[in-house]
């Protein structure tokens, strides 16, 4: 098995699942990324799903804008993430 180390240094795509809040802050979502990411860090990060508590899928009702602040609240959880560990 490999350490998280090599994991890096060699490369791959993973996903990344995280809950938060769009629009005005009433709406609480699940949200999906899929990245790549190499030693140098994450890149082509897209959000994969956007769906509520009870399931329904959102995505195609969202706007660009919402969309790419949900990648970057993604990007910078994971990043948050790394330096924890």
């Amino acid at each position: 098995m490999l350490t998280q180390d090599q994991k890096s240094t060699i490369g791959g795509t993973s996903v990344f699942e995280f809950e938060t809040t769009i629009g005005v802050g009433l709406c609480q979502v699940i949200v999906r990324m899929v990245y790549e990411y190499d030693s140098s860090g994450i890149y082509n990060e897209t959000i994969d799903t956007v769906r509520n508590n009870s399931g329904w899928f959102l995505i195609d009702y969202l706007t660009e804008e919402t969309i790419d602040d949900l990648c970057l609240q993604g990007c910078t959880m994971i990043s948050k993430l790394k330096m924890e560990y």
